[in-house]
Formats: C-alpha cells, sequence, structure tokens
C-alpha cells in the first residue's frame, strides 16, 4: 500500500518546538514506515522522515515571515493531489481546505479532523462529507 501523508506547512515536520499536528503526522508516518507501508510525507522541505519526502514549500511558513501562507498552502496541497495517482490513500492532516480537491482525484482521502478552528469551516465538511472519511 501506498499512502500520502498531507502535513500542514506552518512548522517543520517533526517540528523544532510547536506543531501538534505536524507532531501527529510524523509520530505516525514513522509507525506506518516501521511497519513496512510504502509513506510518502507531503510537508516542507526541511521536514525528516524514515519515509519519502515530497515537498513545494522549502521552509514552514511560521519561521518564513515573508512568505504568505495562503499562496504556500495553496501550492503544497494542489502539489499534493497532483501526484494523487500514485497512492492508494491519501490521508489530509490540514484540516478543511484539501476537501475541495477531493473530488478532483480518484484516489480515497481519509481526513483526520484535528479540532475545528470555527464553525465556519462547516459549510466545506457538509459539502463534501459524502465524499470523505474521518478520523475524529
Amino acid at each position: 500500500m501506498k499512502i500520502a501523508l498531507l502535513a500542514p506547512i506552518a512548522w517543520r515536520t517533526p517540528p523544532r518546538h510547536y506543531g501538534p499536528w505536524e507532531r501527529v503526522v510524523s509520530l505516525l508516518a514513522e509507525g506506518l514506515v516501521a511497519k513496512g507501508i510504502d509513506v510518502t510525507l507531503f510537508a516542507t522541505g526541511d521536514s525528516m522522515t524514515s519515509g519519502s519526502l515530497d515537498y513545494i514549500c522549502p521552509f514552514p511558513y511560521e519561521e518564513n515571515p515573508g512568505i504568505d501562507p495562503k499562496v504556500w498552502e495553496g501550492l503544497h496541497i494542489a502539489h499534493c493531489f497532483e501526484q494523487s495517482h500514485h497512492f492508494d490513500l491519501i490521508h489530509n492532516h490540514y484540516d478543511f481546505l484539501p476537501l475541495c480537491f477531493s473530488r478532483l482525484v480518484k484516489t480515497p482521502v481519509l481526513t483526520t479532523i484535528h479540532g475545528f478552528s470555527s464553525r465556519k469551516i462547516l459549510p466545506v465538511f457538509r459539502e463534501y462529507n459524502r465524499d470523505n472519511y474521518y478520523v475524529p
């Protein structure tokens, strides 16, 4: 099985300091690789993994105030989904935004819900609920 893990790019995976979602993705990646699963981590270019690393954003945007987070988030998510045909599963840890790409690919998308930032994101979950899978 080939799994794409889509990590946030606010911090490195695993994080140097703060970065709880990045920490979860790192632990999951290392555990899956240890079980012999082919894992590609989509994260920042300075991230570390025993699996394969694929990236478009070289450094975390929280550590580089000169880059626009929305621009790099869009590039990062699109980059992962453009590679979707190489994977059996995309495991999304990037909150709601990647759900908007899920109907554009045949690869199933599993989203871990780390927490809701706001009730304002619920329209995305309502719209894409029937096309996705979730880990609460």
